[in-house]
């Protein structure tokens, strides 16, 4: 563990030393807001499964690069780090063995005229 936390602290204090100075807190809220609605309907996996969820690893990776103009790669890999932690947490798993079917879900929603 302590030396996954090493590897994520040295990429976060590599990242500082890189990000552009001339960055705009207006086109970072603006980029915000696009992602927001580009991704505002897409379906997630749970948060204990946030580690294999291809929606959460877009929307981190565009935080990233277009809000927080972070763009080395050992930044992005060290999110998906914490992601992958973060979902092996035990209060955050919590022993669950099921794992979410978001195709078999959306089609019961879609029954009860929930979803489109």
């Amino acid at each position: 563990m302590a030396n996954s936390e090493n590897t994520i602290t040295s990429a976060f204090v590599s990242v500082r030393c890189h990000t552009r100075e001339a960055w705009s807190a207006n086109e970072a809220l603006a980029n915000a807001e696009r992602i927001f609605h580009t991704l505002k309907h897409q379906r997630m996996f749970p948060f204990n499964e946030a580690d294999h969820d291809p929606v959460r690893h877009e929307l981190d990776c565009l935080l990233l690069t277009e809000v927080l103009d972070i763009t080395t790669e050992d930044a992005h890999n060290a999110i998906h780090r914490l992601s992958e932690l973060l979902s092996a947490e035990p209060s955050i798993h919590g022993g669950k063995k099921s794992k979410c079917d978001l195709e078999k879900e959306s089609e019961q929603l879609k029954k009860k005229g929930l979803e489109k």
